[in-house]
């Protein structure tokens, strides 16, 4: 047999965008999530443990269509097309809508993996381990306080040298302005898009020809540049507006501001701002969305929100949802020194 092999550093032992820890980085991560396990189990979760597999369908009633190219897709000896997770989420909230989980602890967290495809020739990572808390029957802005506490809780016990930053939006805002403009399927994928990129100057290009053009850009804009519930509320310019639009604008203006001034009469580990323009996964986010950033670290590492119609997609039943994930890869390059073993 031939014992010529190639040095290590020459074989591609690995699929380009997945990772193999040794004894002392696996040491460290346990210690992480056995962590935040921990600040999880005293607010009341319970874990449960995820299928590495579900029906590509699964994901397919959630993910806009662009995400739809990362869903990795194979057969099962029975024809069925399966995929591994993309959104943990989802997945966990379909579990809990089983019949026989429904009389269970609706406070549930779990650690597990998504995979994603980031396009041809990329090394970007395509394995993301995650740890997720989720809330079910809980939505609003009490719920959404309560969970921006708890991970001021969670940071507050993780050695970071960066200070993290929390970006809080609301989805409904934007709802209420497709509502009014009556804005097709089509214009809402690309508006959401260009908003999230903060795009001024091509939402002026593409809807600049529109009879409402002034109106519409006018509050876009006041969504993009606005960072400062007061500049934001000053550029949108409620008292022009009129009927239910408006009504919409003030009560989600008023409960925002609520989280605000509650937030900030503590001293807080972690810093809130705000940014309207945060529309994420329009497809089943509802009311408050929220992502946590990490000084130097591009991506964030947290992400969440309200989905007051995903249990019922999966149940027939109605039931508020919120909740929350944490990218343990980014916390773990983020961390100044490794936390001690926790003792039994």
């Amino acid at each position: 047999m031939n014992q010529n092999l190639p040095e290590p550093s020459q074989k591609k032992w690995i699929p380009d965008g997945f990772h193999f820890l040794g004894p002392e980085d696996s040491k460290d991560r346990r210690n992480l999530l056995e962590t935040i396990s921990g600040v999880l189990k005293k607010k009341g979760y319970s874990e449960v443990f995820l299928p590495a597999f579900d029906y590509s369908s699964t994901f397919l009633q959630t993910v806009s269509a662009p995400d739809t190219a990362s869903l990795f897709r194979v057969r099962d000896a029975s024809g069925n097309e399966i995929s591994p997770s993309i959104d943990l989420t989802v997945q966990a909230v379909k579990g809990m809508a089983g019949f026989s989980h429904q009389k269970e602890n609706q406070n549930i967290f779990y650690v597990g993996r998504i995979f994603r495809e980031t396009g041809k020739g990329s090394v970007s990572r395509k394995e993301v381990m995650q740890i997720g808390a989720e809330s079910l029957g809980a939505s609003g802005k009490e719920n959404t306080l309560r969970i921006l506490e708890e991970v001021d809780g969670i940071f507050s016990v993780l050695p970071l040298d960066s200070r993290l930053t929390l970006v809080l939006g609301s989805v409904n805002l934007f709802r209420s302005i497709v509502e009014e403009f009556l804005l097709s399927p089509a214009e809402i994928e690309i508006l959401s898009t260009l908003l999230y990129q903060k795009n001024g100057t091509e939402i002026g290009r593409i809807f600049g020809e529109r009879k409402d053009a002034a109106v519409l850009i006018r509050v876009l804009n006041a969504l993009i540049l606005n960072f400062d519930f007061d500049s934001l509320k000053s550029s949108l310019r409620l008292d022009s507006l009129s009927g239910k639009w408006k009504e919409d604008l003030e009560r989600i203006l008023e409960e925002t501001a609520w989280i605000l001034r509650v937030w900030s009469s503590y001293k807080r580990k972690i810093d809130l701002c705000l940014d309207f323009s945060l529309l994420r996964d329009l497809n089943y986010y509802t009311g408050f969305v929220f992502q946590g950033y990490l000084e130097g670290f591009p991506d964030p590492v947290l992400t969440g929100g309200s989905y007051d119609h995903l249990y019922e997609l999966f149940s027939g039943v109605p039931k508020n949802a919120s909740g929350y994930a944490l990218v343990v890869n980014t916390l773990e390059s983020a961390l100044k020194n490794p936390l001690p073993e926790l003792r039994p």
